[in-house]
Order: C-alpha cells, then sequence, then structure tokens
C-alpha cells in the first residue's frame, strides 16, 4: 500500500511538473517564434520567416532608450540591493542580535506590501516634499523591495557555513576584514550572484511603480511596453525584444546554474 501510495505521489508531482513547465515556457517558445514571423500581428498561420523586426526594433530611438535605461537601471539596483542584502545577512547570522524579529520583520515588509501601495506611497511622499519624480526615486523603491530576496538567498548560505573556518583565519592572524575577504566571501559568492541576478531582473520587468515614479520622457522598457503594447505598428517590435530578451535571460539562468554547481563543489571541498 505504502508502495503504491508513493508511485501515485511521484506520477501526480511529475505530471504537475510538466504542466508547470507547459503553462510557464510555451508562451514564452511562442513569443520568440512570432518574432521571426513575417506578419504585422501575431496570428496564425505564420506567413514566413523574417528578421526585419529586429532591424525595426533597433532603429527605434524611444525603445532603445528604454531599453539601455532599464538595463542601466536595473545594474545598479543589482549592486545596490545586494551590498544592502550582504550587510543585513551579517548582521543576521550574528550570534547575538537584539531584536532580530523586529529587524528581520522591517525587512521583509517589502514583501508583503503591493507594489502599487508602495508607488502610491512613495508618489505622495515626493509630491508632499516637493520632490519630482525620477529614476533615483525609483532606483530606491526598486533596492527596498529587492533587498529582502537577496537576505532571502544570502543568510541561508551563511547559516550553513562552519563558523570554525572563519575562526580558524582569526586564530591564524587575520584580521575581521580579511577573514571575510578571504574566506567568508568566496564561499557566499554563488549566493551573491544570484541575489545580483534576482534584483537584476526585479528591476527590470517592473511595471507598477515605474508607472508613478518615471518623469515624463524617460521610460524605462516595462513602461514603454505597457503604454505602447496596443500600438499596431509598434507590437512586432516589441515581441522581437521580447524574443531577444528571453534569450538573454535563458542565458543568464544558465549560467547562474552553471556558477552555482561550482559554488557547490568549492564548498564540499
Amino acid at each position: 500500500m505504502t508502495a503504491t501510495a508513493g508511485r501515485l505521489a511521484r506520477g501526480v508531482l511529475g505530471s504537475y511538473f510538466v504542466l508547470m513547465v507547459v503553462f510557464l515556457y510555451v508562451p514564452l517558445l511562442v513569443l520568440v517564434i512570432f518574432s521571426f514571423n513575417d506578419n504585422s500581428s501575431p496570428v496564425l498561420p505564420l506567413k514566413g520567416f523574417t528578421t526585419h523586426w529586429y532591424s525595426d526594433a533597433f532603429s527605434n530611438s524611444l525603445l532603445v532608450q528604454s531599453l539601455q535605461r532599464s538595463a542601466l537601471l536595473a545594474a545598479a539596483n543589482g549592486v545596490c540591493a545586494t551590498l544592502m542584502a550582504v550587510m543585513a545577512a551579517l548582521a543576521l547570522s550574528a550570534r547575538t542580535l537584539f531584536g532580530r524579529g523586529i529587524v528581520i520583520a522591517l525587512i521583509m515588509l517589502p514583501l508583503v506590501v503591493p507594489y502599487v501601495v508602495l508607488g502610491i506611497g512613495m508618489l505622495i511622499l515626493l509630491h508632499t516634499l516637493n520632490i519630482p519624480t525620477s529614476l533615483t526615486a525609483l532606483l530606491v523603491m526598486h533596492v527596498l523591495i529587492s533587498v529582502p530576496y537577496g537576505v532571502l538567498v544570502i543568510l541561508p548560505r551563511l547559516n550553513t557555513l562552519d563558523p570554525s573556518i572563519g575562526e580558524a583565519a582569526r586564530d591564524l592572524g587575520a584580521g575581521a576584514m580579511a577573514a571575510f575577504y578571504k574566506v567568508t566571501l568566496p564561499l557566499i559568492a554563488p549566493a551573491i550572484m544570484a541575489s545580483f541576478l534576482i534584483a537584476f531582473t526585479i528591476s527590470f520587468d517592473e511595471v507598477a511603480i515605474a508607472n508613478f515614479l518615471v518623469p515624463p520622457g524617460s521610460n524605462t522598457f516595462p513602461t514603454y511596453l505597457y503604454n505602447n503594447a496596443r500600438t499596431p505598428y509598434l507590437r512586432p517590435q516589441t515581441v522581437a525584444i521580447a524574443g531577444l530578451i528571453i534569450a538573454v535571460s535563458v542565458s543568464l539562468v544558465v549560467f547562474s546554474e552553471v556558477g552555482r554547481r561550482w559554488g557547490e563543489r568549492r564548498l564540499e571541498a
């Protein structure tokens, strides 16, 4: 009976996994296919293979500028959020920390507050202080919502490290900073890279907060797509750029997985 139940559970779990993969990745595959379709409307049947939508997209200065703006914003968010997440995780991994529960609750609070509420709150604050909306304000909000994810990735890695490794480095004459850079940092490097990629992705595709804080004429890529998705002549260009971003995203996922496995082997050694 137990063996039968186990086989049934594995079958249900396997079926659920297959359905999840189909639900998540088939639409992306369809999007990539239509980016090469020689038709201005993403409808079947396919008319033929073409790459001119990509050339049209890169000839659209507003689209390219929004893409560059989002990439720079996401990179800055990845660096800032990861640095703050590392510092927060190091503090939370200490053996004794006064008010640990309150600190954790405050750090994780952005995870449970809707982004629309955060965007409206930041917009009201800026108007109250007579500060215009800007990409800097948007970066601050992206860092705020990205730090919890970084902490959730880095803190478990720190907690799995043997404290005696750092203590051994200190006993051999290394200072606190030297022990961190030469011992702890290499061991948590995969988690730091994962935190950066998560923060980059959050900032790159975030649209709810950006709709409130992006100043006129400074659209990010998500707000550009949101504002122009229903424009017929721009739709093939946005589909082409989306297909390119999917390819880059898959490459980043493969790269991060290779780095994670390398880090695991290094940690086990």
